[in-house]
């Protein structure tokens, strides 16, 4: 398994914005520094709490400021936008970040984004298709692109700087439904599961799981001729995480920040999204419910490795666990719950075969073995 970061990123309005983009360049940094493989940023343009409208003028001062770890746009909301001029922009970002980019699109999660576009949201997902194979055949074709549909039209186009890498990493991103990780499995591309998509929803009809996620990834790779290894590999689940010493004082630390950030969220109208049951209303979704029943990784070292193995057998594996950054405690308190996460959680997934020799030579030191 590997590991990175997802971020809306989400700052308050009463914050100092300004300073918070300083702040999310310093933790691409330290997420490097720390050995994390990858880092997405996120794009809104309404809410007043996820206020960066342009991940890749990110992306691009970030790359200038590390070495190794992957940037990610998480994601580029194509309805809104002509998909020539997406495909330019990421190409020359691939050339700036020396081939580590991951390209991350999506239809675009914000009602007051679809709102203030204009967009009514029945088109998101037809003008995100469309946007997707002209984006697609632009960065992958040696000839020019001519192209009719529905909502974009071009003829003999083609990008002056193409892409550096020779096959553009696409990744995507779905709420409301699987198509979009039916596509990742037919595509051979990245799948982004939102951190708030539960393992199983139960009987509730309106958002899909992480288990219905998996299996439409997995059927649709299936019929592709994908190894079904591939596409688990290529999966990306974000989830809340915090690591402290204990339960108990994880949740102290975090109520106040998660009931702002989960107040938002509500008021977008994106609680339904993480119901169980038919039954269920938004007034259930409580800190306490949300930490085990989406679930969340919250507690110890020890309470974080259980439950992301537990999270792991749920939905049968998967490449890629991203925290989803959050300004819930102070820049201290949430660097420590990082660092403890790489130094206890990270080794427990990505360097088996050396701990399990570390500890048969402690073995041998005691006489044990």
């Amino acid at each position: 398994m590997k590991f990175g970061f997802f971020t809306m990123p989400e700052h308050p309005p009463i914050e100092n914005w300004t300073l918070s983009y300083d702040r999310d360049i310093a933790a691409i940094v330290e997420a490097e520094r720390l050995g994390f493989d990858e880092f997405w940023i996120g794009e809104h343009h309404t809410g007043g709490f996820e206020n960066v409208p342009v991940p890749e003028f990110m992306i691009a001062k970030a790359s200038a400021l590390t070495h190794r770890i992957r940037l990610g746009t998480g994601v580029i909301n194509l309805p809104y936008q002509d998909p020539f001029m997406v495909a330019e922009r990421m190409a020359f970002l691939d050339h700036l970040t020396h081939g580590r980019l991951d390209y991350g699109f999506g239809g675009g999660g914000l009602p007051t984004d679809k709102a203030l576009f204009g967009l009514e949201p029945a088109e998101a997902a037809p003008r995100t298709n469309e946007a997707l194979e002209i984006i697609w055949q632009l960065l992958t074709s040696d000839d020019p692109v001519s192209y009719e549909g529905q909502y974009w039209k071009y003829e003999n186009r083609q990008l002056q700087v193409g892409p550096y890498q020779d096959v553009p990493p696409f990744a995507i991103a779905g709420l409301t439904g699987v198509h979009n990780y039916a596509r990742c499995g037919e595509r051979g591309w990245k799948p982004l599961s939102v951190h708030f998509a539960p393992i199983d929803n139960g009987t509730y009809p309106h958002a899909p799981d992480l288990r219905a996620m998996g299996q439409a990834m997995l059927e649709a790779g299936a019929r592709s001729g994908i190894d079904p290894a591939v596409t688990r590999d290529n999966w990306r689940i974000v989830r809340e995480v915090y690591v402290t010493d204990d339960r108990d004082q994880a949740l102290r630390d975090i109520r106040e920040g998660v009931k702002r950030s989960y107040d938002y969220l509500f008021g977008l109208g994106l609680g339904g999204l993480m119901l169980i049951g038919e039954e269920m209303t938004d007034a259930d979704l409580t800190l306490d419910w949300m930490v085990d029943n989406i679930p969340w990784i919250i507690g110890s070292p020890e309470d974080c490795t259980r439950q992301l193995k537990e999270l792991e057998e749920e939905v049968g594996g998967f490449g890629t666990l991203l925290i989803n950054c959050r300004d819930w405690v102070t820049t201290d308190k949430w660097n420590r719950s990082l660092e403890l996460f790489a130094r206890y959680v990270v080794p427990q997934f990505t360097r088996r075969e050396r701990l399990d020799r570390r500890q048969r030579m402690a073995n041998v030191a005691l006489g044990l073995a």
